[in-house]
C-alpha cells in the first residue's frame, strides 16, 4: 500500500481512538490536545516504514518529536479538567442532530486531514537522498536555527502567560512583559519559525521533486495569523483599552517594530 494512504489512515485511526474521550467527558476541547500528537504519529509512521539512511531523518525525527510531546503536555495540563472552550460549545448547540457524528467527521476528522496537509515536508523528507554539501548544511543549519528560536519562543510565551496568570493581583491584566513585548503573538510566531524550520530541514536535500510540499507551512502560516491564531484573541479584546494601548506599541505577529 502506499505510504501516503498508510499515514492518512494512520492519522484517522489515531484521531478515531481520540474521539472516544468526548462521550466520556463530554469536553470536545479535548480535540486540541491531541493536534501536536497527530504530527509525532506522522513522524513515527514513516520511521516504520521507510529505513533512514541519513542522520536529517533523526533529527527531523527527533525536533519533531520534542515539539508535538511538549505541546501535548503542556495543554493537557492545562485543559484537561477546564470546561470546555466556548468555540466547541457553540458547535454542539449548532450540531443538535447527530451532533457525535458531526463532532467527529467536522472537527476530528477535519484536523486529522489539516495535519495531514501541513505535515506533508515531514513525509516527503523520508523520500528524499541527502548528500552532504555546503548548500545541504547551509539550509539544514537554517533550519535548526529556525525551530530552536521558535521553539525557544513558545516554551517561554507559554510559561511567561502561565505565571502570569497564577498571580492573582494580574487579574483582568494584560501581559506585555518577556516574549510578549516582542510580539502580541509570540506563542503563535514561534510555531510559525517552527514549522519552517521544518521544512528548511527537510528540503537540506534541494530535491525539488518535491517542492509542492511547501504548501504544509503555507496553510500553517496562514492558519496561524489569518485564520485560528491571530485573529481570535484580537477579536476578544478589541473593546480592551489596555489591551489596545498594548497593541499601539507591540506588532501583532513578527516581532518587528514599523516606524509610523
Amino acid at each position: 500500500m502506499n505510504a501516503y494512504i498508510i499515514t492518512l489512515i494512520s492519522l484517522f485511526i489515531f484521531i478515531s481512538i481520540w474521539f472516544l474521550l468526548v462521550p466520556i467527558t463530554k469536553n470536545v476541547g479535548l480535540v486540541d490536545l491531541a493536534w501536536g500528537l497527530l504530527y509525532v504519529v506522522t513522524i513515527w509512521v514513516q520511521m516504520i516504514l521507510f529505513e533512514p539512511t541519513h542522520i536529517i531523518s533523526y533529527i527531523l525525527t527527533a525536533a519533531v518529536t520534542l515539539w508535538g510531546l511538549r505541546l501535548f503536555i503542556y495543554l493537557a495540563i492545562r485543559n484537561w479538567n477546564k470546561k470546555e472552550d466556548f468555540r466547541y460549545t457553540q458547535m454542539k448547540k449548532k450540531w443538535k442532530k447527530f451532533h457525535y457524528l458531526n463532532i467527529y467527521l467536522k472537527v476530528f476528522i477535519f484536523q486529522a486531514l489539516l495535519a495531514y496537509i501541513v505535515s506533508l515536508p515531514i513525509q516527503v523528507s523520508f523520500r528524499m537522498t541527502y548528500v552532504w554539501s555546503t548548500q545541504t548544511l547551509i539550509i539544514l543549519i537554517t533550519g535548526l536555527l529556525l525551530f530552536i528560536i521558535g521553539f525557544i519562543f513558545e516554551v517561554l510565551a507559554d510559561a511567561q502567560l502561565k505565571a502570569f496568570k497564577a498571580n492573582p493581583n494580574n487579574k483582568g491584566k494584560i501581559l506585555t512583559k518577556g516574549v510578549w513585548s516582542l510580539s502580541r503573538h509570540p506563542n503563535h510566531f514561534g510555531d510559525f519559525l517552527v514549522w519552517w524550520g521544518f521544512f528548511f530541514i527537510s528540503f537540506s536535500s534541494l530535491d525539488f521533486n518535491f517542492i509542492w510540499a511547501i504548501i504544509g507551512p503555507l496553510i500553517m502560516s496562514y492558519l496561524l495569523r489569518y485564520v485560528s491564531g491571530v485573529p481570535l484573541l484580537e477579536k476578544r479584546y478589541k473593546d480592551d483599552p489596555s489591551y489596545q494601548a498594548y497593541a499601539n506599541v507591540t506588532p501583532i505577529f513578527l516581532p518587528i517594530k514599523l516606524k509610523k
